[in-house]
């Protein structure tokens, strides 16, 4: 990539490529010098790491907004699954119905 060291401003993608640090040595460092100099690029490099870092912590957040709803959801499952252990166990351990029947009958 060549940067022109003119008046030009630099493009966004270059300027978002540039924060990610995708660039060789050589382009960081005309990237750098460019900046140094041109007021409008600096400015709107600072603007699009501010986007990226608020868009960061959007996503953060969400992640443990999901994990959280997650362990909420298991620890929903896992206490439904006890009780209806436990309420499968209460009639396991009562006589079949048809004794029932056989004992009144008898």
């Amino acid at each position: 990539m060549r940067i022109n060291r003119s008046r030009e401003h630099l493009a966004d993608e270059i300027l978002v490529a540039f924060l990610d640090g995708e660039m060789s040595k050589s382009q960081i460092r005309a990237i750098q010098n460019h900046l140094n100099l041109c007021w409008k690029c600096r400015s709107a490099s600072a603007d699009l790491e501010t986007a990226a870092e608020a868009a960061s912590r959007l996503l953060a957040e969400r992640s443990k907004d999901e994990i959280d709803r997650s362990l909420q959801a298991r620890e929903r499952f896992l206490q439904w699954r006890a009780a209806f252990e436990a309420h499968r166990l209460f009639f396991k351990c009562q006589p079949p119905q048809w004794a029932l029947a056989g004992g009144v009958l008898a």
